[in-house]
């Protein structure tokens, strides 16, 4: 209509329109042309009309529409199909066009009207309506209401497509009607000023009055077709809707429903309307409900006869009518608060069991969609429940819901057991066995959830049923489905109002709000309305749900309600939601037993039913747990022992499901989502996550949490699937995030949790008293709970630890272990903790922390003990540098433990000192120091374990050590408490400081004498090494405290205990094997003898110089000295070699030390000094005398022989010189009597075989052993003394030689210790494995050889002294050489006789000159001397190649020779000043070298003589030189003639014979001696070469015959050269007898002989011609004299 009223006549648009009409028009007449010319004439007006109004410009179309509309109305009444489709078509776009008015509307209606009524056209007739009301709003009042009837009486023809576009058409017009009541309220305003603004071509007064009547037409038009359609329904006439002939109530329902549904504004904003709802569609709903109230469903009668009674209620009705007063409910409650009380009633009745199922079907439906808004069920409970006379509704429904959630499932059970008959049921089992289904099952009998509904989201399906006209067949399953989601979204709802969410706090005009004082007390009776339904509907669901969803959700739903409670602190319907959570967890009979004594679950749950389903209640109950099926059981365990288990199940294994865990997840969540509500619940929930954890078999690990620990499956069923092991882990960090959430509560609500755990731990406590294994659950999750809240550890700390500390009590040893566990975890965790006041500085937090950890200490049970020891090392590795205040606690703890706590504990304990001592001293306040040490003492001092003391007392240096480098800070620390530290008399005013050290001196000082020897060793070590190292710190008068106090009674107790020790053997039984040093306590005291002495005479030493200004130091030397005696003179050779050692110390150190101190006069310190040293040397030569006197007791058997060691000797003589060098002046003979007395008695001491590597071992360069090199050092030093010029002993010399040549006869004769050998093997038990103890034969030749070579030297400086002569001590010394030489080759090592002679020719050397000059005091000594070279030169023993080898023997052949020149030169030569016999001797020793070689005549063997040939000859020379031409100087030439030769040689011989020249003698039997001799030998080779034939000689018979050629040719040689006066005629002749023998030995086949045979032969060559006349024999003889001269040169 706008489009062409507002168009202006230029407009282009509108032309077209216009052209387009006239065509219409024009083809329109040419169809009726011939047969309705009316029409046609009409159409040509029409057209003049448009053509008309098309050029006038003031005329609009719209004012001719009423005109050319009339051959369209003619056109319909033709009945012509073709031309009224034609002419409705143009009506159409009339409308469309929006040309027509009130009027052509009414035309137009008049026209359908009439094809209405005559059946023409109906779709198009239809949509010509449609068109018509909805292209704008000109129709209303009777033509509107004529139009709705036209639509009403279309929809009830028989034509199907038309009755369904009818009813679609009046649906859309009735929403449209309505629409404009709202078209008429927003847009008065905005029509009136589009009608200004408008651009029309006219605007008059009288439209804008029509507009306004309109608007109040179109709520008219709303209300009076309202009114008609309830009247309708209600089957009466209408009053404005004039026509209607038919109407169905089921389409009159669906209209008002739609009305009401869309347009709830205009009834809440319409005082007309809302009267009309309350008075009439209210009674007209009443009135049809009451069929289905009264109706009951009855089981038929048993004939088979069905009576119908009359008002049977209809579904298609019936569910319409529900629909409608679900809209009534949702949308206009406020407005009709009574009618919805009893809407709600009816409905909740429906839920009747007697009702048909369908019925109540439909009742659920129109449930849920209340259920779904929390606002409603506000509103319900506040508008009823909470009004004194009104229905409670809200209770009602959820008792009804729950009612009827057991009772299907009940009558489900009946049915399939056939205790009810099946009418109208179908079989709900049939889905059972359909694989993995969602559902619940019940005795056997599954129902499927087969419907399931988004949260908060209501789908109906039976409502929705509007093309149904019976009742359709409903599941059993449909109903429990639809009331389970009622359920879940009622809690929901609820959970909504309570919490007011914002779909709660959205005003709309259909909902009241809730205000905040309105809100509490709803809230509560929100809760107690609902509580016991609900439960009694959830109770059996979860029991009965097969499928974890479906159970989840629930659960969740009984989570979310049970926190509601506790939000508002209702406790009943809290602890009752939870308890039934508690009780799904487990099978229903170990649910029954452990919930004994909570009976009011079920006592709530009957109380709060309706009454009427009171009996389904029971029989629930009382069936539910006996339910014959079993969902699949994945986990069986044992039951946890509790007091109100019976026996019988106790014994049977718990068997658990998948749903039972789901449970226990369900309970774990709550806990930890509304842990702030639970209170006095926890108990409840904790003794079930309690029972189940156990069932599981998790047990608690670090930190409380709980892990999975199989159990070995005992028999086939018992264990857990492994699809649960998977979830185990799960579960555990669910429980622990419980714990974890404990954080959030607050104070109160932690407090009720530890309360309800600690309750939980006594009950466990209170069962491990019966020997049952105990749960540790409650104390694991105490560690937990304690630890996650750190932040405010000191609101639980207490009554946490103090339980725990109960826990530690227990003698169950699990229930121990786990309460110290707890503990120590907790003070550890605690400890490092980052606090808000750091935990340094808090020294309250602190001792706080540490108290449970020292309440240990009285817990009897190592195993507590042991973790609380092993707590304390972990706290010092982790949190030491934190302990500012607990440090005397720590200690305490590590000091409580004792002997008795068994060697792991002590080692734990010791560990933690350890770690104390090492790293936190430095941190340590000064009063725990002594603490520190008295600790350390205490585990030095333990028998259990010997590291462990050993390390103690290293930890003890440790402490001295920090002492030293803290010396600053600890002299300046104050100490308040002077307590602390022991008192030390004697000393005053001792410093804190020095107390300390005295502290540790003392504890030290105990250790010492302790019955352990390496603690002995290792105490002792540590005390001398501190004192060594950190004695200087001490004040001096302290340092008298620490000799008098600590060191001399160490030494005395050590003293006392070592003579007191035992001999027994220690039993080395298991242990390591004893060194045989070790094996007797005595050994054992021995070496803390050594180490306490030596120590002590260390610090003597060291301190020497303090001591010594402090006073009663002599008092002290002497002491000191008389304990070395003591130790010395022991019978243990460790002990005394030590003491020695010692002494050897302070002698060695205080030789230069002794320095007068500057506060005496000289004089005294001299006296001092002397009176020092003589104590020295008179102890020395006590311990010298006692050591090396070996007493030989008559009782052999019982006393044990001590002989001094070697090193002990050597020891005691190397102390001399330190000694000798400040008594020297004052050494008298007597003293050095004395002193060769020790030496003496030293060397003989004998050996032992375990001394053997001492021997070898050497200082010096020579093989002497260390004592043999000491004792000869001293004598080198009393020598030098004694030989020094000015010297006060040279008195001495004499003895020193003396005592030198008794020690030089050792290297022949080794000392024999009279009575030893046949002692030694009776002293086995003094050594090690019962050996007899064998001596050594000692090597005493090096010792006497250096002593000849002192003695040689000593004699070369002192031959002149008249002592030395007087004394003879040249003799002495050739007495002493004798043996030697005359052992020769018998001698221990040839090294001996060699330096024996050499020894003898240097002292002979010095020694001749002086006895030629003094021979008065020589004259015993001839004799000896030619004796001892006799015996040396023509040994008796002998010696062969095989020992020696041909390079010794030559060599010493040399010796032998040097012998001999050592006569000719220094005897012979002066034989005038010798004693006669002396020379005699003498040359019979020459005459018998020189053939001595030969003498043995039996040479057995093949000694290859000839290696005396040179020693022969040169005896040879020798003789010859000094018999033949010995006088050649003193006579004269050889007189002239040989007569006169002759006749002197003869009357020389004779004379000699006869008298005087013995020399001449001498020499003359020499000659002829050695002329039979020769003659001798070569006869005997002769004879022996001619019987050997072939076979030559042995090697040694060619070598003799070679030298006595040789020497026979040297004799001619020598007796041609000789006088004639020396040589007489017999000796020539046996010269030449020789001749023959010699040419016998031509035939030799030796070339050595031959050679030899040769040079004798040539020798000849001047006797072979006879002499003749004096002269020429005289002058032959001079020939022969020249060419002997020439041969001997060339030889």
């Amino acid at each position: 209509m706008s489009f062409v009223r507002t168009s202006t006549g230029g407009n282009e648009s509108v032309h077209k329109f216009v052209e387009a009409l006239r065509a219409d028009f024009k083809t329109l007449s040419l169809e009726t042309k011939k047969k309705y010319p009316l029409i046609k004439e009409s159409c040509e007006e029409a057209i003049s009309k448009l053509n008309a109004a098309s050029n006038n410009q003031q005329t609009s179309v719209y004012y001719t529409v009423n005109q050319i509309l009339y051959p369209l109305v003619q056109g319909c009444e033709t009945k012509d199909l073709k031309i009224i489709k034609y002419c409705l078509g143009m009506m159409q776009r009339l409308i469309t066009q929006q040309v027509v008015d009130q009027k052509g509307a009414r035309y137009i209606t008049d026209a359908l009207w009439m094809l209405m009524e005559n059946n023409i056209e109906e779709v198009k007739v239809l949509q010509t309506v449609t068109l018509l009301l909805t292209t704008n709003t000109v129709v209303h009042g009777e033509t509107l209401a004529k139009s709705l009837v036209l639509c009403f009486r279309l929809h009830y023809t028989k034509n199907s497509t038309i009755v369904n576009t009818a009813g679609a058409t009046i649906r859309q017009l009735v929403s449209l009607v309505f629409e404009r009541v709202y078209l008429e309220k927003d847009s008065v305003a905005s029509i009136q000023d589009a009608a200004q603004n408008a651009n029309r071509e006219i605007v008059d007064g009288e439209n804008s009055a029509a507009a306004n009547a309109d608007m109040q037409t179109f709520a008219a038009d709303a209300f009076f077709l309202f009114q008609d359609l309830v009247q309708l329904v209600n089957a009466d006439q209408p009053y404005w809707l004039i026509g209607m002939t038919e109407m169905t109530r089921t389409f009159g329902l669906e209209l008002l429903e739609a009305v009401l549904t869309n347009f709830s504004a205009v009834f809440h904003e319409n005082n007309d309307f809302r009267l009309l709802l309350k008075e009439r569609v209210c009674a007209l709903v009443i009135k049809l409900f009451s069929p289905n109230v009264k109706h009951r469903q009855v089981p038929p009668p048993s004939n088979g006869n069905t009576a119908v009674p009359n008002d049977k209620p209809y579904f298609p009705i019936s569910m319409r009518l529900l629909r409608l007063v679900a809209i009534l409910i949702q949308k206009y409650h406020t407005i009709l608060v009574t009618e919805c009380e009893i809407f709600l009633s009816l409905i909740i009745k429906f839920l009747d069991p007697d009702k048909p199922h369908w019925q109540r079907a439909l009742a659920l439906e129109v449930i849920h969609k209340l259920a779904t808004k929390p606002n409603l069920i506000a509103f319900f409970c506040k508008s009823y429940d909470l009004k004194n006379h009104a229905t409670n509704i809200v209770h009602d429904m959820i008792s009804a819901l729950g009612t009827y959630v057991r009772y299907s499932l009940i009558n489900a059970a009946a049915l399939q057991n056939g205790q009810l008959p099946a009418a109208n049921q179908n079989n709900p089992t049939a889905a059972h066995n359909a694989g993995n289904q969602c559902g619940f099952m019940f005795r056997g009998v599954y129902l499927s959830l087969i419907a399931t509904f988004p949260p908060g989201v209501a789908k109906s399906v039976y409502l929705e049923m509007l093309d149904k006209l019976e009742a359709p067949n409903i599941p059993d399953s449909y109903g429990v489905s639809v009331a389970y989601a009622i359920l879940l979204d009622i809690t929901r709802s609820i959970g909504g109002v309570i919490q007011r969410t914002p779909e709660m706090q959205q005003p709309t005009h259909n909902s009241a709000i809730i205000t905040e004082e309105e809100h509490k007390p709803l809230c509560l009776q929100l809760i107690n309305s609902s509580w016991a339904g609900l439960l009694s509907a959830f109770v059996p669901l979860v029991d009965a749900s097969i499928d974890e969803t479906t159970t989840d959700n629930i659960l969740k739903a009984m989570q979310n309600y049970a926190a509601l409670c506790g939000m508002l602190d209702l406790l009943g319907p809290r602890d009752a939601f939870i308890m039934a959570i508690c009780r799904a967890s487990f099978p229903p009979h170990y649910a029954a037993a452990i919930f004994a004594n909570n009976v009011h679950m079920e006592a709530d749950l009957r109380g709060h039913a309706r009454s009427n389903s009171q009996d389904l209640n029971n029989q629930f109950i009382n069936t539910c747990n006996e339910g014959d099926f079993r969902q699949q059981i994945v986990a069986v365990g044992t039951p946890l022992p509790s007091a109100s288990l019976p026996h019988s199940i106790m014994q049977a294994p718990v068997m658990l499901t998948t749903k039972n865990l789901q449970c226990m997840r369900a309970i774990l969540f709550l806990a930890r989502s509304n842990g702030s509500i639970l209170g006095t619940s926890w108990h409840n929930v904790l003794q079930t996550l309690q029972h189940l954890v156990w069932i599981l078999g998790l047990k608690p690990s670090t930190g409380g949490s709980l892990q999975a620990f199989p159990k070995p499956a005992v028999e086939a069923n018992v264990g857990i699937q492994t699809a649960v092991m998977a979830d185990l882990p799960v579960l555990s960090q669910m429980l622990s995030q419980l714990f974890e959430s404990s954080q959030y509560l607050d104070d109160v609500a932690l407090h009720h949790l530890i309360d309800a755990l600690c309750k939980l731990s006594h009950e466990a406590m209170e069962l491990a008293y019966a020997n049952r294994e105990p749960s540790l659950f409650a104390v694991a999750k105490l560690l937990e709970t304690g630890l996650v809240n750190m932040p405010r550890i000191e609101v639980l700390w207490r009554p946490l630890t103090n339980h725990l500390l109960e826990v530690c009590q227990h003698r169950h040893i699990r229930m121990r272990e786990w309460g110290v566990e707890a503990i120590t975890y907790l003070v550890k965790s605690a400890l490092q903790f980052k606090h808000t006041v750091p935990l340094k500085e808090n020294m309250e937090l602190q001792t706080m922390l540490l108290s449970p950890l020292s309440e240990l200490s009285t817990v009897m049970h190592a195993d507590v003990r042991q973790r609380q020891l092993d707590c304390v090392l972990q706290i010092l590795n982790g949190a030491g540098e934190i302990l500012s205040f607990g440090w005397p606690a720590i200690i305490e703890i590590i000091g409580a433990v004792n002997e008795h706590h068994g060697e792991p504990l002590i080692r734990t304990a010791f560990q933690c000192l350890q770690l104390v001592i090492t790293d936190f001293l430095t941190v340590m306040p000064w009063r725990c120091l002594p603490l520190c040490i008295g600790t350390a003492a205490k585990f030095g001092s333990q028998t259990q374990e010997l590291n462990i003391s050993l390390t103690a007392i290293g930890l003890m240096w440790n402490i001295s050590d920090f002492f030293n480098q803290n010396q600053e800070k600890l002299m300046s620390a104050q100490v308040d408490d002077g307590a602390i530290l022991p008192d030390f008399p004697g000393t005053m005013k001792m410093p804190q400081f020095d107390k300390l050290w005295m502290c540790l001196y003392a504890k030290l000082g105990d250790l010492c004498v302790d019955l352990r020897p390496a603690v002995r060793k290792s105490a002792g070590q540590t005390l001398f090494s501190t004192i060594s190292a950190h004695g200087s710190l001490l004040n001096p008068p302290t340092w008298q405290a620490l000799v008098w106090q600590v060191l001399f009674p160490l030494l005395d107790n050590v003293r006392a205990l070592s003579s007191s020790a035992s001999n027994e053997k220690v039993d080395a039984s298991g242990n390591i094997l004893i060194h045989h040093s070790r094996n007797t306590a005595q050994k054992q005291w021995a070496e803390t003898q050594v180490l306490t002495l030596s120590g002590v005479c260390r610090v003597f030493n060291t301190k020497r110089d303090l001591l010594q200004m402090l006073g009663d130091f002599e008092r002290a030397w002497s002491l000191v000295l008389e304990f070395i005696q003591n130790a010395a003179l022991s019978k243990n050779g460790e002990v005394s070699l030590a003491a020695l050692k010692s002494l050897q110390e302070i002698m060695y150190h205080n030789a230069d030390k002794l320095s007068p101190s500057p506060l005496t006069d000289e004089e005294t310190t001299r006296d001092k000094d002397e009176e020092i040293w003589t104590i020295a040397w008179n102890i020395w030569l006590n311990i010298g005398i006692e050591s090396t006197k070996i007493t030989t007791k008559n009782n052999d058997a019982q006393e044990e022989f001590y002989v001094p060691s070697q090193a002990f000797l050597t020891a005691l003589i190397q102390i001399f010189p330190a000694i000798f060098q400040h008594i020297q002046q004052r050494f008298t003979l007597s003293d050095f009597e004395k002193f060769c007395v020790v030496l003496t008695n030293a060397v003989c001491i004998p050996v032992q075989t375990d001394a053997v590597p001492y021997i070898m071992s050497s200082v010096s360069d020579s093989l002497l052993t260390p004592l043999h090199d000491g004792i000869l050092d001293c004598m080198d030093l009393i020598q030098k003394e004694a030989t020094k010029d000015d010297s006060n002993l040279k008195h001495m010399i004499p003895v020193i030689f003396r005592q030198l040549l008794v020690f030089s006869k050792f290297a022949c004769a080794p000392p024999a210790y009279a009575g030893v050998e046949h002692k030694y093997v009776k002293t086995a038990n003094h050594y090690t494995n019962n050996a007899s103890v064998e001596m050594v034969s000692m090597n005493f030749i090096p010792f006497g050889e250096k002593s000849i070579s002192i003695c040689v030297k000593l004699y070369q400086c002192t031959a002149m002294e008249d002592c030395v002569m007087q004394e003879n001590i040249l003799h002495e010394i050739i007495k002493a050489l004798r043996t030697p030489l005359a052992m020769k080759y018998k001698c221990l090592s040839s090294s001996t006789w060699k330096l024996a002679i050499s020894s003898l020719i240097t002292v002979l050397l010095t020694g001749l000159k002086v006895a030629r000059a003094k021979p008065n005091y020589f004259t015993g000594m001839w004799d000896d001397l030619a004796d001892t070279l006799d015996k040396f030169l023509f040994p008796a023993s002998i010696c062969t190649i095989e020992d020696r080898g041909l390079e010794e023997i030559v060599l010493d052949e040399t010796i032998d020779c040097q012998v001999i020149e050592l006569l000719r030169d220094e005897v012979l030569p002066h034989a005038h000043e010798m004693p006669h016999q002396f020379i005699m001797q003498i040359v019979v020793l020459l005459n018998k070298g020189s053939i001595h070689s030969a003498s043995d005549s039996n040479i057995c063997y093949e000694s290859d003589w000839k290696l005396r040939e040179i020693f022969a000859k040169t005896c040879f020379e020798t003789l010859l030189q000094f018999s033949l031409l010995d006088d050649t100087c003193n006579n004269n030439r050889l007189s002239a003639t040989t007569a006169g030769v002759n006749a002197s040689l003869n009357s020389n011989v004779f004379t000699s014979m006869t008298g005087g020249g013995g020399k001449d003698f001498a020499g003359r039997l020499a000659v002829t001696a050695l002329l039979h001799r020769f003659q001798e030998v070569l006869k005997r080779f002769n004879d022996d070469e001619r019987q050997s034939g072939k076979c030559p000689l042995p090697r040694f018979r060619l070598s003799e015959i070679s030298f006595v050629l040789k020497a026979i040719a040297t004799l001619v040689v020598s007796m041609k050269k000789a006088p004639p006066t020396k040589v007489n005629k017999p000796a020539w002749d046996q010269l030449i007898g020789l001749y023959p023998y010699l040419v016998d030995c031509t035939t030799t086949t030796s070339p050595e002989v031959s050679r030899s045979l040769r040079e004798a032969l040539l020798q000849y060559t001047d006797l072979l011609q006879p002499p003749k006349c004096l002269n020429t024999e005289a002058a032959n003889t001079a020939k022969l004299q020249n060419t002997t001269t020439q041969s001997n040169g060339q030889e």
